[in-house]
Order: structure tokens, then C-alpha cells, then sequence
């Protein structure tokens, strides 16, 4: 495949660009980032691989971001021998068209012509070869493997001196391949009729041994049926033991409760006596705790009087200092007041004297602001006198693009005349007429003229009425006259638009308008400059050439501060000289205002202290005469009820009732401890634990019966369940199964096996083959890189062809572990090799994207110097190199450059 020209429309960033690649040779596309050097790949394998109709992601992705149009992609291309051109636009109005050019021209459109180039595509692009010669810019430079591409295995079965890879040869693999398929997974595992006769072995083995299990389960549970007989018998024989166990354990436990309730009753009586104990003990230690609170109560009353006399004493001597601490608070709060007014004063006339300070800086700011918006106004009446004359703003960029478009109309003129013919005619016995099909009219060359006229266009020479010759020009001279044609159109059409005669007016257009806009921005950048500190709406207003109003309206309020300033002045005060004296009038003002609140706020804490004390006082005394009545209507109360509590029971009778419960508590403990001894003697708990007992043996024992004659009753069943299923008969069915499936599993094996032997083999030597290959390529690259790294250079080629390692010097390094620039290098120059090697009519481009960003000054000549190299003398290579530094690639010879501009 080779790409002769690409264009794109309305991809991604890239509005519209065209690209002539030449046949042969390297091309350098070279712009800045983001230019659209990748876009225009990216367009190429979308033309290739997405349908115009397509809505998947990968193609709404094509579209600009800034504009809604369709994006379309043309190619003109050479594949499988024939020239074609292939256009496709998506997402708008979708279309697909392809031309056939060439001796035998076709037109298709929408499906036809998808289909058309889908089949050249798989019939003659070598999709392995085309993805391994493409370098792109998140590539690590390695290529990937290239055993599979049949067009280098050919052109390495030529390189290798013998036809390892035979036409026919594949299909043969392949047929042997799909016929191990039928009997073997690609890991080795059976597959197909393989694993069904495997599946019918296996369960004919499985029915047998389940065959088996039944009729020896048949045999089990004649067994198990003696046995639940047998454990029937000693079930019975285990109950009647239990139940005489459980009688006699019964008998004994009934003693025994008699003595545990004579134990319960003689507990019962301690309890009571202990209760009545507690209770007279209690009524005593209440009646001795009654007389003591008594006591404390009275001594507590004695002694808040005592304090109360003390505190009428010390509350005359606190009212008179309360007196005293007040007046010196008054005082201090006047002094206050009076320096609070002189600090108040003081201030105003600091006012007052910056306000004028602020009147005389906002009249300067007018001033100086007024001068500026003149400017300002000058500037953009210059530049709306310009705009108004009829000749447009020209703008630096739009000049470059005018006097490009010049260059290439005079490059293409100089070209064209260089290369056509000059046609000299002399006209002899009559004249010559002249047609030179470009509208331009030529006179007749007269009997005996000469004229010299350069064939521009097809031209007709007319002898009237003896003959008429035509001069025609060949198809790529008439390109170039339609393209000078379209370029000096172009030209005249925007000089037009601007107003200008000639190039060279542009230029002076422009450089008047770049004078004007200067003045402009001059003018308003001082502008800024100046209202910055009054915010963007009056640095706007001021830039439209107007005086801001909020300057005048500043100047009138400081005007009216310092007027407000001068009649609110206490009259005759003295104004200071300037503002710094103001200013120190002011703090010595402060200092005086905040040394008389110091001793207000001293006088004032005296104050609250001598007040906490007289308020502390009394609020002692008020409590003192509460906590006296409470204390005596205590001890009244106190008295009074223990009179009531020694009338009903006095004293000595309280004492006596102690004690007569105390004889009782010792009787009902020694009729206890006697009961406890006859429980003890007569083992009440070990009775009651052999009845537990007994009675747990026999319901186990029970329970046992119970189970094993359920399980009797259970294996009757299935002894008789087990007899009328015939499980002999089935037994040897299984075994006639297992002998049919072993049978067949032979046969199916022996083919599985002869299948699996064959396509081994033919692997085996196929992979013989990809050995041989490994050789001449191998021998490519190394030629090409010891250009570049010297003698000492070699590789490591695998089987399936990619590189392993590379030798330097002696020393071998693996791939994966060399520099970022060693492996970019190596991946250029093993696609340098592989093109070199297959046939130019079946080859591919190599595309690099931005590479040897990572290689040194000389190995970046070096490569250059391969670079031209690969493609020079009978190679037919075409390498593509895209990238934003034309540097790198300075020192290949013979390079076509193209230039990407926005």
C-alpha cells in the first residue's frame, strides 16, 4: 500500500489540510503541538475501519468541539496494484464514495463502495504488518511480533534461499488444525466426539459401580436387620431393670422428705425469733440517737447566737467605709467625662486637618485623570477615523497569510513556466491564427512575423483552410495551471477585501494600524494605571473617553467634610499648625482619658468590694436569724417527741424486751443445728439424687426401646423395598454398558491420537521454518544498525521475530531493560528492516510519531544518515515522520518536508 494524498475536513482541531506524501523516499511532517500531526493518522484508519453510518464513540469523537459539522476524510491511495480514492463523511448527511482511477475508472457510492475497499483491504493490506511499522508516541519503540504476516514470511522464505513457506502449506495446517480441533482443545484437553466417548466410559464406569453399591446394600441390610433383633431384645430387658431402680429409689426418697420438712419448720421459727430481735434493737438505737441529736441541736443554737451579736458590731463599721468609696468613685467618673470630651475635640481637629489633605489629593486625581481621558478620547477618534475611511484593520497574522498566498503563487508561476514548452511560429505564405484557450486574446502572426509564446494552456495553431495544430498539455501541468488559477484568484479576492493594490500595501496597512492600536492601549493602560485603586467600573468608564462622575463627586464630599469640619469647632479652640501636631494632641489626649479611667475603674472596683462586704454581711445576719428559729423550733420538736416515745415505752422496758428476744434467737438456733443433724444422718440429698437418677435411666432406657424398634420396623421395609427391585439383573446390564463404551472409546482414541501425532508434526517443521526466518532479518537490521552504533553491534532476534536483546561492544543487554532512546532506535530501525525486506507492491508505510525525543546529538545524525539510507537506490520505501521538532531529522538527506500551520 502507498498513500499518495490525504485530506481532512473538519477533524477534531483541524479545520481543513491536505497532504501530498511522495511515492518514495522520507516525508517530514512537522508543526507545533496540537497542530493536528496525529489527527491526520487517526483520520486514515478511521476511513479505513469505521462506517460512515456508524454512531460509535471512536467517531463522534472526530468532530470538532467548537463547531457542528461533519467531519470527512478523503485519501488517494495505491492498493493491491490499482490507484484509488476513498472519501467518507460521518455523523451529517453520511456518505461514502470510491474512485477507481487508472485505465479502467469506476465510481461507487454508500455500501457499494464500503464493500469495493473492505475487499482490497483484506485481500491486500497486511493488517500485521500495517499495526507492527507504525511507531506511535505512547509506544516504547518495540515492534510486535511478525510471524504471522504472510507478506514477510514470504519475503523472508526468499531472503532465506528456500520455499519454507509453500503455497498451500497453511491451508494444509489449517485443515490438519481443524481436524485436532474435533478431538483436542488448543490447551490439550479432549474435546468434541473425543470427550463424548470419554463421557460415555466414564459413566458406564459410574452406572456399573453404582450397579455394584445396590446389590452390595442389598446384602448390608440383611445384616443390619439381625443385628436390630438383636438390640431389640436387650432394649426390653434394660427398661424392666430401670423401672424396679425407680421404685426403690422412690420409697427412700419419702423418708427422707419427712426429716427435710422438720428441718424447714425449725428454720422458720429462727427467722421469726431473729426478725423480732432486730426490730427491739432497732427501737433502742433510735431512742438513744433521738437524745444525742437533741444535745447537738441545743449546743448549735448557743453558738449562732454568740455570732449573731458579733455581726451587728462589725456592720456599723462597713456602712460608714461604703460612704467614703462612693464619693471617691463620683469623683473619678467626672474626670473621666472631661477627658473624654478633650480626646473628642482633639480628634476633630485631626479630622478636619486630613480632610483638607484628602480635598487636595482628589482635586490632583481630577486633574491628572481629565488630561488622561482626553487622551484616551483622541486615541479612539484616530482609530474610529481609521475604521471609518473604508480601509479595514489589518492584523499582523492576516498580513503573513496574504504574503504567503503571494510566495506560492509566484513559487507555482516560476515553476509552471520553468517546465512548459515555448512554441516559436513564423508564418510565411499566410498568416496563423493563435488560440491559447486561456482567454487571452493573441493576434495573428502576419506572412513573414515571428512570434515566441510560452505554452501556458492547451493552444490551437490554425492556418485558415490548409491546417490546424493543437499543443496539449500533459494532466499534471494542467494541475498546476488550475492551482496558479485558483491562487491568483484567491489573491485578488482578499486584496480586494482589504483595499490594497499589492502585498506590499498590506504591509503598510498594517503597521498603520498597529501605530493607532498602540496609541490606544498607551492611552488606557495609563488610565489604569491611575483608577485602579477606584475599581474596574470607573477604569471602564474613564476608557470610553468619559470623566468618571464619582471623581467630581469625591472632590465635592472632601470639599464638604472640611466646611462640616470648621463650623462644628468648639469656638475659640485653638486649630493645630498641621496634622502630625494634631495627631500628637490627640494621643496625649488618649493617654490622659485612659489614666483617668484607670482611677475611675480602681475607685470603682473599691466600691464593689466595700458593697460585696456590707451585701456578705447581711446576708450572714438574715441567715444567722433564720438558722436560730429553725434551731429552736428543732429542739422543740426534738423534746416533744421524745416525752411521747418514753410514755408509751420507757426506758427500762425497752431494755428488758432487748433481751428476752436475744434468750429466744439462741433456743430456735439450737433447734436448727438439732434438725440439721437428723437431715445429715438420714442423707436427704443423696436420695433425692439416686430418684434423679433413677428416673433418667428409665427414660433413656425408654427412649432406647423405642428407637431400636423403630429401626426394626425401618430395615423390614427396605429388606423388602431391596427384594423387589432386581438389583442382580441390573448389575449385569451395567456391565454390557461398560463393555460397549470401552469399545467405541478405542476406536475414537486411535483417531484422536493419529490427528493430534499429524499436526504436531507439521507445527514442529512449520516452527523450523519460523527459525529460518529469523536469519535474514535478522541480517537486515544488524546492517542498518551498525551504521548507527558500529562493528561491535548485533541482535537477538526470537521465533516469532521480535527482538530479545541487543549486543554492544560485548555486551548483551535485554531489551526490556534498555533506555528509553536505545529502544525507540531499535524499534525505527527493525521497521526500517522489515520494509526493506517484503515487496514495495505489498508493503506499507512506516509511520513514526514523534520519536528519538530521547537520543543524543550523534546518535540522532546517525539515525538520520539510515534514515535517508533505507530509502535511497532501488528501495521503494515510504517513510513518514511526524513531528514538533524538525531538528532531529536535519541530517537525512533528500527529505521532503511539509509545514503544518493553524
Amino acid at each position: 500500500m502507498r498513500l499518495h494524498r490525504l485530506t481532512l475536513r473538519d477533524v477534531k482541531g483541524v479545520r481543513e489540510r491536505t497532504v501530498d506524501f511522495p511515492e518514495r523516499g522520507v516525508l517530514v511532517i512537522e508543526g507545533p503541538n496540537e497542530i493536528g500531526k496525529t489527527t491526520l493518522l487517526d483520520g486514515f484508519d478511521a476511513l479505513l475501519t469505521l462506517k460512515a453510518t456508524s454512531k460509535a464513540a471512536a467517531v463522534r469523537a472526530l468532530a470538532p468541539v467548537d463547531r457542528d459539522v461533519a467531519p470527512v476524510v478523503e485519501a488517494e491511495l495505491t492498493i493491491g496494484g490499482q490507484r484509488v480514492r476513498y472519501a467518507k463523511r460521518w455523523l451529517r448527511s453520511p456518505s461514502t464514495t470510491l474512485d477507481i482511477l487508472g485505465t479502467r475508472p469506476e465510481h461507487l457510492t454508500g455500501d457499494a463502495a464500503q464493500q469495493r475497499l473492505d475487499a482490497m483491504v483484506e485481500q491486500h493490506l497486511d493488517r500485521t504488518l500495517w499495526d507492527a511499522l507504525r511507531l506511535t508516541q505512547a509506544g516504547d519503540g518495540s515492534v510486535a511480533p511478525l510471524v504471522s504476516s504472510t507478506v514477510l514470511t514470504a519475503a523472508l522464505d526468499a531472503a532465506a534461499g528456500a520455499q519454507q513457506h509453500a503455497d498451500g502449506a497453511d491451508a494444509l495446517l489449517d485443515k490438519v488444525a481443524a481436524e485436532a480441533a474435533l478431538y483436542f482443545t488448543p490447551t490439550g484437553r479432549p474435546t468434541g466426539v473425543y470427550r463424548e466417548a470419554l463421557t460415555r466410559y466414564t459413566e458406564a464406569q459410574d452406572d456399573l459401580a453404582e450397579a455394584h453399591r445396590r446389590l452390595e446394600e442389598g446384602a448390608a441390610l440383611l445384616e443390619r436387620l439381625g443385628r436390630a433383633r438383636e438390640r431389640t431384645a436387650g432394649a426390653d430387658s434394660e427398661v424392666c431393670r430401670a423401672a424396679e431402680r425407680l421404685a426403690t429409689a422412690e420409697r427412700a426418697a419419702g423418708e427422707a422428705e419427712v426429716v427435710a420438712a422438720a428441718h424447714k419448720v425449725a428454720l422458720e421459727r429462727l427467722a421469726h425469733a431473729q426478725d423480732r430481735h432486730r426490730l427491739t434493737r432497732r427501737a433502742l438505737t433510735r431512742r438513744e440517737e433521738l437524745v444525742a441529736e437533741r444535745d447537738e441541736s441545743s449546743r448549735s443554737l448557743a453558738q449562732a447566737k454568740e455570732d449573731h451579736r458579733a455581726d451587728l458590731e462589725a456592720a456599723e463599721g462597713q456602712a460608714e467605709a461604703l460612704v467614703a468609696a462612693e464619693a471617691a468613685a463620683q469623683a473619678a467618673g467626672t474626670q473621666v467625662e472631661e477627658a473624654t470630651d478633650e480626646v473628642a475635640a482633639a480628634r476633630a481637629d485631626a479630622d478636619h486637618l486630613a480632610a483638607v489633605r484628602e480635598l487636595a489629593s482628589c482635586q490632583d486625581v481630577l486633574g491628572l485623570a481629565a488630561e488622561l481621558v482626553e487622551k484616551v478620547r483622541a486615541a479612539r477618534a484616530e482609530v474610529a477615523a481609521r475604521e471609518g475611511s473604508g480601509r479595514p484593520s489589518v492584523g499582523r497574522e492576516l498580513a503573513r497569510r496574504v504574503r504567503a498566498l503571494q510566495d506560492r503563487l509566484d513559487a507555482m508561476t516560476l515553476q509552471h513556466d520553468s517546465a512548459i514548452p515555448t512554441l516559436d511560429v513564423e508564418a510565411w505564405g499566410s498568416a496563423v491564427e493563435i488560440d491559447a484557450g486561456d482567454q487571452t486574446a493573441i493576434d495573428p502572426v502576419l506572412p513573414g512575423e515571428r512570434l515566441r509564446l510560452q505554452v501556458a494552456h492547451d493552444t490551437a495553431l490554425e492556418i485558415p483552410g490548409h491546417a490546424r495544430v493543437r499543443v496539449r498539455l500533459h494532466a499534471e501541468a494542467k494541475d498546476r495551471v488550475a492551482e496558479i488559477d485558483r491562487l491568483r484568484v484567491e489573491l485578488r479576492r482578499t486584496l480586494a477585501d482589504l483595499g490594497c493594490a499589492d502585498v506590499d500595501e498590506v504591509d503598510a496597512l498594517v503597521e498603520v494600524t498597529e501605530a493607532t492600536q498602540a496609541r490606544l492601549r498607551e492611552a488606557t493602560r495609563d488610565v489604569e494605571a491611575l483608577l485602579r485603586p477606584w475599581g474596574p467600573s470607573l477604569t471602564a468608564e474613564a476608557n470610553a473617553g468619559v470623566l468618571p462622575r464619582r471623581l467630581e463627586e469625591e472632590v465635592e464630599q472632601a470639599r464638604a467634610r472640611v466646611a462640616d469640619g470648621l463650623t462644628s469647632r468648639t469656638p475659640g479652640r485653638e486649630l493645630p499648625v498641621d496634622e502630625a501636631g494634631a495627631r500628637q494632641l490627640v494621643r496625649a489626649a488618649e493617654a490622659a482619658l485612659r489614666e483617668a479611667r484607670d482611677r475611675h475603674q480602681r475607685a470603682c472596683a473599691a466600691l464593689d468590694r466595700r458593697r460585696a462586704d456590707v451585701a456578705a454581711l447581711t446576708t450572714r445576719l438574715d441567715r444567722a436569724q433564720g438558722h436560730i428559729s429553725a434551731e429552736e423550733a428543732r429542739v422543740r420538736t426534738l423534746e416533744a417527741q421524745l416525752a411521747g416515745d418514753r410514755q408509751d415505752t420507757p426506758d427500762e422496758a425497752l431494755v428488758q424486751q432487748v433481751d428476752s428476744c436475744a434468750v429466744e434467737v439462741s433456743e430456735r438456733t439450737r433447734a436448727v443445728r438439732e434438725a440439721a443433724e437428723a437431715m445429715a444422718a438420714a442423707d436427704v440429698e443423696g436420695t433425692r439424687a439416686e430418684l434423679r437418677s433413677a428416673r433418667h435411666q428409665h427414660v433413656l432406657a425408654s427412649r432406647a426401646r423405642e428407637e431400636v424398634h423403630a429401626e426394626l420396623n425401618q430395615v423390614k421395609g427396605q429388606v423388602e423395598m431391596a427384594a423387589g427391585e432386581g438389583r442382580q439383573e441390573l448389575y449385569d446390564l451395567a456391565v454390557a454398558h461398560l463393555d460397549d463404551a470401552e469399545r467405541d472409546l478405542r476406536a475414537v482414541d486411535r483417531r484422536a491420537r493419529a490427528a493430534r501425532h499429524l499436526h504436531t508434526t507439521l507445527s514442529r517443521h512449520r516452527d523450523n521454518a519460523h527459525r529460518a526466518y529469523v536469519r535474514p532479518y535478522t541480517h537486515a537490521l544488524e546492517e542498518l544498525g551498525r551504521q548507527v552504533y558500529g562493528p561491535g553491534f548485533a541482535v537477538t532476534v526470537d521465533e516469532d521475530l521480535s527482538l530479545s536483546a541487543r549486543t554492544l561492544g560485548g555486551v548483551t543487554v535485554p531489551f526490556a531493560e534498555l533506555s528509553g532512546g536505545a529502544k525507540e532506535q531499535l524499534g525505527i530501525l527493525a521497521r526500517l528492516a522489515v520494509a526493506r525486506l517484503v515487496d514495495p507492491t505489498q508493503g506499507v508505510p512506516v509511520v513514526i510519531d514523534d520519536a528519538l525525543g530521547y537520543s543524543d546529538p550523534q546518535r540522532l545524525h546517525q539515525m538520520g544518515v539510515v534514515l535517508g539510507a533505507a530509502t535511497e537506490g532501488t528501495s521503494d520505501v515510504q517513510v513518514i515522520l511526524l513531528t514538533c521538532t524538525p531538528q532531529r531529522y536535519a541530517a537525512i538527506p533528500d527529505v521532503h518536508t511539509v509545514r503544518l500551520t493553524a
